[in-house]
């Protein structure tokens, strides 16, 4: 088995209605909807707290919210 290359983008404040590979009319993201064309695009996809911060920090870690310690943006992991 050969490995696959994986490219894992994280944005800030971007909603899935913002871009045109969803459907949106009234912004083109033209280098997006290559990407979302020759890769995989999520159409149900969650997140481990509704603030930015916690949630990248769980991506970043792979630990619940709650066991890192970070619940508000600004706060820092303390370990």
């Amino acid at each position: 088995m050969t490995a696959k290359n994986i490219l894992f983008i994280m944005f800030d404040q971007l909603r899935w209605d913002y871009l045109s590979c969803y459907g949106t009319q009234h912004i083109k993201t033209p280098n997006i909807d290559r990407l979302a064309q020759k890769g995989v695009r999520f159409t149900r996809a969650y997140v481990q707290a509704p603030l930015c911060g916690p949630s990248r920090m769980s991506t970043y870690t792979g630990r619940y919210v709650h066991s890192q310690e970070g619940s508000w943006n600004g706060t820092p992991l303390r370990w």
